[in-house]
């Protein structure tokens, strides 16, 4: 079937068979929507916790490098230069832990609060809309069929005039619950592109960010002290 673009606001007081049609479209969309932002988002917490135990991994090794020393070895002697190297590279996974927290943090600013702020809001608020427009065409059907049923003799014009002030309270509660879930639906078609898209380019800009970053820190001098090692690693060999 051709794209929809949106749901007219001027058909919701219609409520004619072709725009129930039309709205169970947006209906369907609206719910695949939010399935998938929840598949999405335990797919981004699992990086982002992925990422926040590398933080709390590097911190124990490097305190577990500088352990070491304290270690009471009955054949210790002479691993001075070995406790020194270790003592090193414990500075070195510190300014990687620095790192690892810097971009944890960023991806849970910039990647998985947001697409928990458009499930929150924008889907939670459809949902919640959609609900009240059932309750409020519930209503407008059960007003509308106690009308039907009205006696048509003339010492009931009492009665009738209450259920039309019924029916007509009842269609104005429908119609403003259909504009505002109209306009939700409307909204929500615009606002899943950007909620699909602004996560990305925060865990994008975060990876980039730490790798730059740990480019800088890794060196010339790095590649020297890691040669260095090398070479001790070959002569205790």
């Amino acid at each position: 079937m051709p794209a929809v673009d949106k749901l007219l606001l001027e058909e919701a007081l219609q409520d004619s068979p072709q725009t129930r049609s039309l709205l169970s479209v947006f209906e369907e969309d609206a719910g695949t929507l939010t399935d998938y932002t929840n598949q999405l988002l335990q797919a981004m917490q699992r990086v982002y916790g992925a990422q926040n135990e590398m933080c709390l991994a590097t911190q124990q090794l490097s305190k577990q490098l500088l352990a070491y020393e304290k270690q009471n070895f009955a054949l210790g002697k002479g691993d001075e230069e070995v406790i020194s190297t270790l003592h090193y590279f414990s500075k070195v996974v510190d300014e990687l832990n620095v790192l690892h927290t810097e971009l944890a943090k960023q991806l849970a600013d910039t990647m998985v609060l947001p697409i928990i702020q458009f499930r929150e809001k924008d889907l939670t608020e459809v949902s919640t809309l959609k609900d009240l427009f059932g309750l409020a065409s519930n209503e407008h059907d059960l007003s509308m069929a106690k009308y039907s049923k009205l006696p048509k003799k003339k010492e009931n014009e009492k009665v009738k005039t209450e259920v039309v002030k019924e029916v007509a309270a009842a269609r104005r509660k429908q119609h403003l619950s259909s504009l505002q879930y109209y306009c939700a639906l409307n909204a929500l078609q615009y606002r899943k592109r950007v909620a699909m898209m602004e996560p990305m380019i925060g865990f994008a800009h975060g990876q980039i960010n730490f790798f730059k970053r740990g480019a800088e820190m890794f060196n010339q001098s790095m590649d020297s002290f890691l040669s260095s090692v090398a070479d001790m690693v070959q002569r205790s060999g």
